[in-house]
């Protein structure tokens, strides 16, 4: 019987998941995954060959996913949701609570979380999550990495920032806290140059450096307790992409709304929130594509690329 479509998305979540989470990154065998799935060595075949021919309209879902197809099996990894830490906000963990109690047998792990909650630290040295989504870009998770070692060692930050006008500028803030919406990460953070808090959007971080100089907490801040205390009005950057004459056709047909240059490259514009993602879009045409504007997503490019 052929397979289904039906049947093989759980067992291609599963694959990912599996490999994704795995302590080793050394290649499975098609024998080892098959036992694992419960299925032939001709079926996790073309699970693979599946995975490597997902189109561009599932980038977004798999943005991180590589498939490696090697001589004594193969290697699959996504950095996406598949490794995130589950997370739960206060009201999901009382709700979890209350099932487990009423639940056969969810008695005593119930306590064993109870008391794990008890035991946390206080709400207010933790990030607050808003909603569940895909696990930030590698660089995004290096920018939180330094913001939470500021936050929590007061130190200040210098940040190289890509704000709403699209030319990079420096900034050295006092990281307060770190917070999640929507799949979109923020720091909460004094700016010296306005003297104000600023909500800073992690992925428009182009560089992040610890300074030595510690700093005192603002006493009158109030720590985001929900979604909608974020502001939400810097949202994209556009960006002009230059796709070369070899390409343009099949440019056209993708994104139909670009033009032509004199030289007749293929114009595209992109509403940019997350420069990790335009470098891997635009990386994929190797030099038959160029960031044309603005500088600060050129220089993102160059950076990707050195």
């Amino acid at each position: 019987m052929p397979d289904t479509a039906t049947a093989q998305l759980p067992r291609l979540v599963e694959l990912v998941a599996w490999m994704s989470q795995r302590d080793s990154g050394k290649p499975v065998t098609y024998r080892t995954a098959a036992k694992r799935l419960g299925v032939s060595e001709t079926t996790v075949r073309g699970d693979l060959e599946t995975l490597i021919a997902l189109s561009d309209e599932f980038k977004p879902w798999l943005s991180s996913l590589s498939v490696a197809i090697l001589a004594d099996g193969f290697v699959v990894e996504s950095r996406g949701s598949f490794r995130r830490p589950f997370r739960l906000t206060a009201e999901e963990a009382l709700a979890l609570l209350i099932g487990l109690t009423g639940a056969r047998g969810g008695s005593a792990l119930a306590k064993k979380l109870g008391a794990a909650l008890q035991a946390a630290p206080p709400s207010e040295t933790v990030e607050r999550a808003f909603g569940l989504g895909p696990s930030p870009s590698a660089h995004v998770e290096e920018v939180l990495g330094l913001a939470r070692q500021a936050r929590d060692a007061k130190r200040k930050l210098e940040l190289h920032y890509c704000g709403l006008s699209g030319e990079p500028a420096r900034r050295i803030v006092h990281v307060h806290q770190v917070v999640q919406h929507r799949g979109t990460w923020y720091l909460v953070a004094w700016c010296e140059k306005v003297r104000e808090f600023r909500h800073f959007r992690a992925e428009r971080v182009l560089e992040a450096r610890l300074l030595a100089p510690d700093f005192k907490p603002q006493i009158l801040f109030k720590p985001i307790g929900a979604a909608g205390e974020l502001l939400q009005a810097d949202e994209t950057v556009s960006a002009v992409v230059a796709f070369s004459p070899k390409i343009a056709r099949w440019l056209k047909e993708q994104h139909p709304g670009g033009r032509e240059d004199a030289k007749g490259r293929y114009l595209v514009t992109f509403k940019v929130a997350d420069p990790a993602w335009l470098a891997r879009e635009v990386l994929q045409y190797g030099a038959e594509a160029e960031v044309v504007e603005p500088e600060s997503l050129r220089e993102a490019m160059r950076s990707a690329v050195t």
